[in-house]
């Protein structure tokens, strides 16, 4: 009887397709989390730039506080039209996706007024997102 040593030649093809498979699923799952880090950076940059606003309009009088340009009849963004809609202010993100900055006020009394300020951006694919911020701010005259 003899020994054998060493592997086959299937048995070596084999192992080569189970490494190449679990190879593949690395290399997946690595380019899922660098797209995840992106999204999350640009939603960081985004509500930053929500919440810039909102500080801005600490220091505003209560009385210049108005809708800006981009905001349509029932009081949301239009998405479509703020590219090209004048007064609309943006900023280019970190990975070159441009995000427009539009809010919206509504005067829940004479002395109250609920502002809402969405950072909006179209991703790769051309779909919109946005986030959200509001609040209220009172005349206390």
């Amino acid at each position: 009887m003899s020994r054998r040593c060493g592997l086959t030649l299937l048995e070596v093809l084999i192992a080569l397709t189970i490494l190449s498979v679990g190879l593949m699923g690395i290399a997946m799952l690595q380019i899922t989390a660098v797209r995840g880090t992106a999204s999350v950076g640009l939603s960081t940059t985004a509500a930053r730039y929500a919440q810039d606003q909102l500080e801005i309009f600490r220091g505003i009088p209560f009385g210049e506080i108005v809708t800006s340009p981009g905001i349509g009849d029932e009081g949301k963004p239009e998405y479509p039209a703020l590219p090209t809609t004048p007064g609309v202010s943006s900023i280019l993100s970190g990975n070159g996706i441009r995000i427009y900055r539009v809010w919206a006020v509504s005067g829940t009394t004479p002395s109250l007024k609920t502002i809402s300020v969405w950072s909006c951006w179209k991703d790769e694919k051309g779909a919109w997102h946005s986030i959200h911020l509001a609040t209220h701010r009172g005349d206390l005259s």
